[in-house]
């Protein structure tokens, strides 16, 4: 009986441990899954901005390219034409344009800094779950390790006492 008591706590505490790993193996789950959609977002927003790059400079060529095309002031009088390009060339115009593009790189650059720590965080959360598969496999190996001896012991007392069951029979046989 203290052999099955202790056995029963044994068995208690591996059902214990194994019950606390499902439910830290569950919310390390949970926890890759977040890192996953994170990663996912982080890819969209890194597409979105590569989109949103090429129309840009696609869109600032064609601009660029049309005030080349845009008549030039001329030294004899158009005075339309010197009013429209006072306005494109003032400093307003060039410093607008500047810093539009200034807080779009910002934004870039910003959103770049949160891929890059997003990718940092799922390589730790990513650590930490082999690390624990690790160790839920080596609790696994030990209790396999500690039922297949605890069996065999049995086997052993099991095999003892039906040879002192037979030495007893025999001893009353003789008798």
């Amino acid at each position: 009986t203290r052999q099955s008591s202790t056995n029963a706590k044994q068995l208690m505490q591996l059902m214990d441990s194994l019950n606390r790993l499902g439910n830290e193996n569950a919310q390390l789950m949970r926890e890759v899954e977040d890192a996953k959609a994170a990663r996912a977002e982080a890819k969209s927003a890194k597409d979105m901005m590569a989109k949103f790059k090429n129309e840009y400079s696609q869109r600032f060529t064609k601009v660029k390219e049309a005030l080349k095309k845009y008549p030039q002031p001329q030294q004899n009088g158009g005075n339309s034409g010197v009013a429209a390009n006072v306005v494109a060339n003032s400093a307003y115009m060039k410093s607008a344009s500047t810093l539009e593009i200034q807080k779009r790189d910002q934004i870039i650059k910003q959103l770049s800094s949160d891929l890059k720590k997003e990718r940092d965080e799922v390589k730790k959360k990513d650590g930490a779950l082999q690390k624990y598969e690790a160790f839920y496999r080596e609790v696994k190996a030990r209790s396999a390790e500690k039922a297949r001896q605890r069996q065999i012991q049995e086997q052993q007392q099991a095999l003892k006492q039906q040879q002192k069951n037979r030495s007893q029979q025999q001893q009353q046989a003789q008798r």
